[in-house]
């Protein structure tokens, strides 16, 4: 058995599951605020994690959007799959009831999905933002997927911190044209034509999460508190199949062009490695 170095997650029972009108909303927009997903305890656990995964080397912690050459302090950093060295994630009520709600969202049974997650520190006072993107622009080309992102800031957020801003009802539309920001190695997309004025803003109170589709246009403003900005995102998914012709995704290309990528071989589900379906 694999030793949980944080232990299992606090005791305290939490659960909660969307409601019809919840699914409703969330149909019509594209986007669901849920102002209680977890505990207080939980946070503070997730949040020791949350710290290890940083402060540890890993191969899987990377400055989405750096420029080459650039050698000041981070702006923005991601660490991929937390829970393949910190399965104790998911343990968490995070994690449960974040499925449960993407089962509900998603309209299909719970045992169908599997997770996969990543962590993103923005640290205080300058730092920069997540541009306006859809998380379908990273899906790869040859692959189709059915997914929900559940994001959780691990505190109080506003948009001065960096809360989640949607653009509502651009789940029904196509994927739009994407780039690179800095260096296409970082991988960090920006979408063209979108309508900012249309943005809604959701801050949120601790233990608070959204949900969003894999094509709702979303954008995080750069952290200028005083504080760190720490979100947990887990995207939950059915396991992808071929499609019959990849999709037109160029700057999924000039990312791997970049970065000496061949294509997907293997993927994340369920904190287990597993290789893509041929």
């Amino acid at each position: 058995m694999t030793q949980l170095r944080f232990g299992p997650p606090p005791e305290r029972a939490f659960d909660i599951a969307a409601t019809a009108e919840q699914v409703e909303f969330f149909r019509e927009n594209g986007y669901l605020v849920v102002e209680r997903i977890t505990t207080d305890e939980e946070l503070e656990w997730l949040t020791k994690i949350f710290e290890a995964v940083f402060d540890e080397p890993s191969a899987a912690t990377f400055d989405p959007g750096a420029e080459p050459g650039y050698d000041g302090p981070s702006l923005l950093t991601q660490s991929m799959f937390p829970e393949l060295r910190f399965p104790e994630v998911m343990q968490s009520a995070y994690h449960r009831n974040a499925r449960r709600f993407a089962s509900a969202l998603l309209g299909l049974r719970s045992e169908q999905l599997t997770m996969w997650g990543h962590m993103i520190r923005k640290p205080p006072r300058k730092s920069l933002a997540a541009p306006w993107h859809q998380d379908e622009a990273y899906w790869e080309p040859e692959l189709d997927y059915n997914a929900i992102g559940a994001w959780l800031p691990l505190h109080e957020v506003t948009v001065e911190r960096g809360c989640m801003q949607f653009i509502p009802g651009s789940h029904k539309g196509d994927v739009h044209m994407h780039g690179h920001v800095g260096d296409p190695r970082g991988n960090l997309l920006v979408a063209e034509g979108v309508d900012e004025a249309k943005a809604v803003a959701c801050p949120l109170s601790a233990g608070g999460a959204t949900f969003h589709h894999p094509r709702t246009l979303h954008y995080t403003a750069p952290n200028v508190t005083d504080l760190p900005r720490l979100a947990y995102p887990i995207e939950y998914q059915v396991h992808p199949t071929q499609r019959t012709s990849p999709a037109d995704r160029p700057w999924v290309y000039a990312f791997r062009e970049a970065s000496g990528s061949t294509g997907p071989t293997v993927y994340v589900a369920d904190g287990k490695v597993v290789p893509v379906p041929v």
